[in-house]
């Protein structure tokens, strides 16, 4: 298997591979504890963007799948006992003309339905093999402590790094991860704990007090050189 790659937004920024590589194993690590803690709401989570999500949903198409099928042979059959009431005498060809029209035209609807039921199955089913080869990955690693090059084959289709963040007054570098089976996967998110509600608060005011900081600093060193400019 061919080592990933790791691709970048924009080419005017500069990540070591070291955080590349550490972001990733932290994120196989999130991911495969979720699966293993949450495999249920992890399938359902993969099938969100399918036409068919529900396990009902799918065993109704089945069943609707089944009856639209039974109904075309009886409408074949009844286009058969048509065909031969008509060339045995017992209908007048207008008649027989408005039964067969009526049996095609009922028989055609039927099938078309029956392909869309069928891909929506066919999708569903994928959805679902794409979930169980994930899972059956998972399950072959209980070591989450170093990133190896073939983990990084098995788990990592792709990783996408986009250019630096200096909104925050820190540089913050967002990355896609997009795994094999599964793509981009979201965890779904939590409500934050009290302590980290509080941590956060903090974080921030520390950056407030920091960047006010430096204005003054800055405003005070602009004063000095222009005292300096006036009397010089």
């Amino acid at each position: 298997m061919a080592q990933r790659t790791f691709t970048t937004a924009c080419s005017q920024h500069y990540v070591r591979t070291e955080v590349i590589r550490e972001m990733a194993l932290k994120t196989i690590e999130r991911v495969s504890s979720f699966v293993r803690d949450k495999e249920a709401e992890f399938v359902e989570k993969i099938r969100e963007l399918s036409t068919v999500q529900q396990t009902e949903t799918a065993k109704a198409h089945k069943k609707q799948f089944a009856k639209n099928g039974r109904r075309i042979a009886e409408l074949d059959t009844l286009f058969r006992k048509t065909y031969e009431d008509n060339a045995g005498g017992k209908l007048s060809v207008a008649r027989f003309e408005q039964l067969s029209a009526g049996y095609e035209r009922e028989q055609e609807e039927l099938k078309q339905q029956n392909a869309i039921l069928q891909a929506e199955l066919d999708a569903w089913s994928a959805d679902s093999m794409k979930a169980d080869g994930f899972i059956q990955l998972v399950r072959r690693y209980t070591n989450f402590e170093e990133l190896t090059t073939p983990m990084l084959n098995e788990f990592i289709e792709k990783i996408v790094v986009y250019e630096a963040d200096r909104s925050s007054g820190e540089r913050v570098v967002d990355m896609d991860i997009y795994f094999n089976f599964i793509g981009k996967f979201d965890i779904p998110a939590e409500e934050p704990t009290p302590e980290e509600v509080a941590a956060h608060e903090k974080r921030i005011q520390r950056l407030q007090k920091r960047r006010e900081a430096n204005r003054r600093y800055y405003a005070k060193k602009k004063a000095e050189m222009e005292q300096q400019a006036k009397y010089a």
